[in-house]
């Protein structure tokens, strides 16, 4: 047995892009956002700021050098960068390029297709499209969009399953037909020397059909928004009682959304309570009908106040040792699992409170904990093939 490596969501919206000028003004990126974000109540710790002030652009080769180092020195074993396709046309691509073209940027990782539309949800205004996901049944915008991932899926460092690079889907379900569009990919990948791609669909709630699995090889559950929206939560999140809203047409889904945000304030969640429903499902496969193998992923801390204000969801921290109990609990049920990777909400998804980067106020303290974790169990471990070897 062998400890699984930690992959960390890898958030690239920290650069200026034409798009971003014009929906929200002149130079922004997610930055503007956390440093403007303002305390919701006394102990509030907003907002958040780098160590040494360092609002960084994930496009500069040597930024991505260094968080890369930093990772690896404690324990994290990969990055999961978020993509954006729709249709042929990308955003915020240029951080995954920038690492593609430079393989001395010792870390391994792998893609997210973030596939949802763009709206202007964070006003309160979800209904407003910034950037539309129409999911074209067409086959030379899936074949465009292959020829596009083909470099990274053959990079060296891309992350590998059954020997196929692992390609993850955000919301699988909105595709429509994926079943075709997977075996399409599938047979462009064997015909470019790769045998095949693995694909994980990212569960962030209930699916109200299932029937898209069929074509997967695994699914990840996003923490803590799975758990979050779980019925094993329903009592201290109302909607989770209205999954069955989600078979509405999308249009009236938007209408009900901005309703909800329009009556909403923000509201305070237990990380802990979070935590038992995660470890309690550890691993478990619920869609008994098909042969898929269980991701899980983990967080520390989790706040959206730079993004919703008023309106925030925010999960209360939990203390360091709290932290780390819950990570080696969720790690060593992956050891149990035989699984190889733990994935981690996030890197640096700062304008969530999700990042293991360093902090002004905490230090390398998330980081270290990592560190910790898996220092004690590999230590753990080799105790434990000692003494079954006697």
């Amino acid at each position: 047995m062998k400890l699984p490596k930690i992959i960390a969501f890898y958030f690239p919206q920290f650069h200026p892009i034409p798009e971003n000028d014009e929906w929200w003004g002149k130079g922004f990126t997610d930055w503007k956002l956390v440093k403007e974000a303002k305390p919701l109540f006394d102990g509030h710790e907003q907002p958040r700021e780098p160590i040494g002030g360092d609002y960084y652009n994930p496009c500069d080769k040597e930024t991505l050098k260094k968080q890369a180092a930093l990772a690896r020195e404690y324990g994290v074993g990969g990055f999961m960068f978020y993509h954006y396709w729709f249709d042929g046309k990308l955003y915020l691509e240029k951080p995954m390029e920038v690492f593609l073209e430079n393989p001395d940027i010792d870390i391994s990782f792998c893609v997210t297709w973030a596939n949802e539309s763009w709206t202007r949800s964070w006003e309160g205004k979800p209904e407003i499209f910034l950037q539309k996901q129409l999911h074209s049944n067409d086959k030379e915008i899936w074949e465009n969009h292959f020829n596009y991932l083909l470099p990274f899926l053959s990079d060296p460092r891309a992350i590998k399953i059954d020997n196929k690079p692992v390609f993850l889907i955000y919301q699988p379900f909105l595709i429509n037909n994926s079943r075709e569009m997977i075996a399409f990919w599938t047979e462009l990948a064997i015909k470019n020397s790769l045998p095949g791609i693995y694909f994980i669909a990212v569960k962030n709630h209930d699916y109200q059909s299932s029937d898209f699995l069929v074509s997967y090889d695994a699914i990840m559950k996003f923490q803590p928004r799975e758990a979050y929206a779980s019925k094993d939560f329903q009592d201290h999140n109302v909607s989770a009682r209205f999954q069955f809203l989600r078979k509405l047409p999308h249009g009236i889904q938007l209408y009900l959304s901005k309703f909800n945000q329009k009556i909403s304030k923000h509201k305070l969640y237990d990380s802990k309570k979070l935590w038992k429903i995660i470890l309690k499902k550890a691993f478990v496969n619920e869609f008994k009908n098909y042969k898929l193998k269980v991701f899980e992923s983990a967080f520390f801390e989790w706040d959206n106040t730079p993004r919703y204000n008023k309106k925030a969801k925010i999960f209360t921290g939990l203390s360091h040792a709290q932290m780390k109990v819950n990570l080696k609990k969720l790690i060593v049920e992956a050891v149990k699992n035989a699984s190889p990777y733990v994935f981690f909400n996030a890197w640096n998804e700062w304008s969530e409170s999700a990042y293991l980067e360093p902090d002004k106020k905490n230090g390398f303290a998330k980081l270290e904990i990592i560190k910790e974790v898996l220092e004690e169990l590999e230590v753990e471990l080799k105790s434990e093939v000692v003494s079954n070897s006697k």
